[in-house]
């Protein structure tokens, strides 16, 4: 039987890391943050270029840009690296975590950790969230189906991300919120956090609204492995010793 292609990748980067100077992984890691934050940020209004996102990273602060759009990529830096280590940690992932991940997300900008209480419309979606009354139950339901899933680790990082798009429990950041889910539930099963590149975006919205409309999660988890797979072959490539 032949042996996949993840699990192939993933066995070889966990023996080449072995044998890899620290410094350059935390090059590669810090690498893969500014480019997460750029894609992740990307998809919603905020333009800020990928130069622009590695000066203002180091900078903490870029004059042409206005507050919320500087605010945005810090916060999510900040958010990343607060996902990361909680993924470490043998904490369960409950409706605090999540409220806290979305709090440092919109820090300086507005209240998070609060979910929505009006209705909101995604402008082109043949899927809307549900009204904002039902938001409560859809998340109590999230929760314990998350607590009693059966799939592998894969399609539990993609249920986890594709039901917080389809509920959008919170007024904004929704979208950045559900991949940092997606990536804290990769990181707790010793997987690459991968990041949706914003050329990318259609396919990503294509599958993601066939989860939302016909409850199939197979094209978007498949979505995901093939990211997966790619950024495996990249950093085995940037490590290559």
């Amino acid at each position: 039987m032949e042996k996949d292609i993840l699990e192939v990748e993933r066995k070889h980067l966990s023996n080449v890391i072995k044998e890899c100077d620290e410094k350059h992984l935390l090059e590669v890691e810090d690498k893969f943050k500014l480019t997460y934050t750029y894609d992740a940020v990307g998809m919603g209004e905020n333009r800020i270029p990928y130069e622009d996102v590695k000066r203002l990273s180091q900078s903490k602060a870029l004059l042409e840009y206005s507050e919320r759009e500087q605010k945005e990529i810090l916060n999510h830096l900040k958010a990343y690296e607060f996902v990361k280590n909680e993924a470490k940690s043998t904490k369960v992932f409950d409706e605090e975590k999540l409220k806290d991940i979305h709090e440092i997300l919109v820090e300086g900008i507005f209240q998070g950790g609060c979910y929505r209480n009006v209705n909101i419309n995604i402008f082109g979606a043949a899927h809307q969230p549900p009204d904002h009354i039902k938001v409560y139950d859809r998340m109590a339901k999230f929760f314990r189906n998350l607590e009693q899933f059966k799939g592998n680790p894969l399609e539990k990082a993609t249920y986890a991300h594709a039901s917080i798009a389809k509920i959008h429990p919170f007024v904004d950041a929704n979208g950045r919120l559900a991949k940092l889910v997606l990536n804290y539930f990769l990181i707790k099963e010793d997987f690459l956090p991968i990041s949706i590149p914003l050329e990318s975006r259609e396919t990503y919205i294509a599958k993601l609204e066939k989860f939302k409309i016909e409850k199939d999660l197979t094209p978007l988890t498949n979505f995901f492995k093939d990211l997966l797979i790619k950024r495996y072959e990249e950093v085995l490539k940037e490590l290559d010793i």
